[in-house]
């Protein structure tokens, strides 16, 4: 844009600030975002705070975020706190993430993201009682969780699948061919990771459970119809699961294709056993 003379305008710095917080580019991430006012005479608004306070959170830079906080010329909105909850559940910070959900309560209560972020980090530190809670306050408030699923297109059709589903007619096809392919994945070294599943169970129902997540259904369906060698293309209407990210990249090892998912964040593009956000999402 530069080059070509056109000078970039608040958006464009919005987009950039993104796209460093999705690559974990700290120093560019600062470096643009001073650019706006210095050389631009752009004045950040909440929304590139916002962006910058979910870069240093992702980063794991809890202290830089806190200070950025401070330092912002207004009150912090729901987006400055949301983006610092998701880094503390990204990183297990317990206290800091607390402190970010007590804010978001009191701005936001209906909004279903901050129970499920918060009950999320109870459950992944086994705290069951403490998940109880948050689910009970959710009920109190009358708060309802969008249900999570997952859809791609086969045959000119859309095809949606919910966790756990039974309701799609080839289902217990995909559960079949699930089960196939997590044996082949477990010899390339794929364990499931049960720490993503929400709910206090046995270690043998957390497999389960976990292995009927919606975009693993969406992904099995989409390799059992679509033409050898196609992508498979999913779309999911929330954040993917740290389990199903880790075992689709085993899935497209195994079977040799590209998939690519687009969550409710970002795009996910699987080949050989990697993925394009470097695991950093």
């Amino acid at each position: 844009m530069l080059k070509e003379g056109i000078l970039p305008d608040r958006i464009t710095f919005l987009t950039v600030l993104s796209a460093c917080s999705h690559a974990g580019l700290v120093e560019e991430g600062h470096r643009y975002f001073d650019a706006m006012h210095d050389i631009y005479g752009i004045t950040p608004g909440e929304d590139h705070y916002a962006r910058m306070v979910d870069l240093l959170c992702r980063a794991g830079k809890f202290s830089d975020a806190n200070d950025m906080i401070g330092k912002m010329p207004f009150q912090p909105g729901p987006q400055i706190w949301e983006a610092f909850l998701a880094g503390c559940r990204n990183h297990g910070n317990m206290e800091l993430g607390i402190q970010a959900a007590e804010r978001l309560f009191e701005m936001i209560p209906q909004n279903d993201g901050t129970y499920i972020l918060l009950s999320n980090m109870y459950a992944a530190k086994g705290l069951w009682d403490n998940v109880s809670r948050v689910r009970k306050l959710m009920r109190d408030q009358g708060v309802k969780k969008e249900p999570a699923c997952s859809w791609v297109e086969a045959e000119n059709k859309f095809h949606v699948f919910m966790v756990d589903d039974t309701a799609h007619p080839e289902v217990n096809a995909v559960y079949s061919y699930l089960k196939q392919l997590v044996l082949e994945m477990r010899k390339l070294g794929y364990v499931p990771d049960t720490r993503f599943v929400l709910h206090d169970m046995e270690s043998d129902q957390k497999e389960h459970a976990i292995s009927t997540h919606s975009e693993k259904l969406a992904v099995a369906f989409g390799l059992l119809k679509l033409p050898r060698g196609a992508t498979v293309r999913v779309f999911k209407n929330l954040r993917i699961c740290g389990d199903c990210h880790n075992a689709i990249k085993y899935i497209s090892k195994v079977v040799g294709r590209e998939i690519v998912v687009r969550d409710g964040k970002r795009f996910h593009h699987f080949k050989d056993g990697e993925c394009s956000c470097r695991n950093y999402w």
